[in-house]
């Protein structure tokens, strides 16, 4: 009898080791571009003549723009942007927007962070706790972005994606601690702020 319940036992605890181990490899999973786009030598985005960043056709995907590497623009006025984000690649096809960087947060200068930030900051991390362990990616999906005069707007069906997890807005907000308004408006921040414009 009580080697029947050690074997059961043993087994339900491998179970639960597994779904562990799977769930953090989703968490911490890295996109398949993060490799090209991570190197030193791989292109930035290209900027027009004004510096604005040019969303560009991408390679072998008809219909798909992109732009690789934009946050190396924010880069260049803010250098902790470059010690925290390691690649960032957005694309946008048939109405749909995609945009994400691959940032390793440990390196986030609390230092220089508000206070509003750094209370996110603690927040996002009890979350998301892999969130400051390793690189990792942070995203956003929208199937419905509203572009309006080059700005982009979070459709109502925006969703925010940790590594291979993806959260509903509102859902993401929720284990924020704040209002799906005001993760909102912090996305939008944060994509103008590292020069991702509406497609033209």
């Amino acid at each position: 009898m009580w080697k029947k319940l050690a074997i059961v036992l043993l087994v339900l605890l491998l179970l639960a080791g597994g779904v562990v181990t799977y769930l953090w490899l989703q968490v911490t999973a890295l996109p398949d571009w993060y490799t090209e786009l991570a190197q030193e030598d791989a292109p930035a985005a290209v900027e027009d003549a004004g510096g604005k960043l040019q969303w560009q056709p991408a390679e072998g995907k008809a219909g798909r723009q992109e732009l690789r590497n934009f946050h190396r623009k924010a880069a260049r006025s803010a250098p902790e942007v470059k010690e925290v984000i390691k690649a960032s690649r957005a694309t946008f096809e048939d109405g749909q927007l995609e945009a994400g960087v691959v940032a390793d947060l440990r390196k986030l200068p609390k230092d220089k962070m508000s206070g509003d930030q750094q209370g996110l900051f603690e927040r996002a991390r009890a979350a998301f706790p892999s969130l400051t362990e390793r690189d990792v990616y942070i995203g956003v999906e929208d199937p419905s972005p509203v572009l309006k005069n080059g700005r982009v707007t979070m459709g109502p069906s925006a969703r925010v994606k940790i590594g291979k997890f993806t959260y509903s807005l509102d859902g993401a907000a929720q284990k924020l601690g704040m209002t799906p308004d005001k993760l909102r408006a912090e996305l939008e921040k944060h994509l103008r702020e590292l020069g991702v414009e509406a497609p033209s």
